[in-house]
């Protein structure tokens, strides 16, 4: 017996730069160059390739990339799947503004 499941999708659009502020965020640094989409306005993806050596701001889960991840980069917003995250770069830790010293969990 099969079961129908119907799914609607709502993509929303905010200022993602006020979230980075938060010292909580994760960052990675690209190993290698690796592939993002870039949506537009209307949820048009362009794909695009990120730099090796790239400080990619974790924002949070994908609302347009199914098991990826929102990053920024170069105040930019793209989307990475999480296994091309996780296989092509390496967190980085950056200062806890709150506490005036480095995040200690990097892993």
């Amino acid at each position: 017996m099969a079961t129908s499941v119907a799914i609607a999708a709502t993509m929303t659009w905010s200022a993602p730069a006020a979230r980075l502020e938060d010292p909580a965020s994760l960052v990675y640094r690209t190993k290698t160059s690796c592939v993002a989409v870039d949506f537009d306005e209307a949820g048009k993806g362009r794909i695009v390739f990120l730099p090796g050596g790239a400080s990619l701001h974790v924002i949070g889960p994908s609302s347009c990339l199914p098991g990826g991840f929102e990053v920024m980069f170069d105040d930019g917003l793209y989307n990475i799947f999480e296994i091309d995250l996780l296989a092509r770069s390496s967190p980085i830790c950056e200062p806890n503004r709150r506490k005036g010293r480095a995040a200690e969990a990097c892993a």
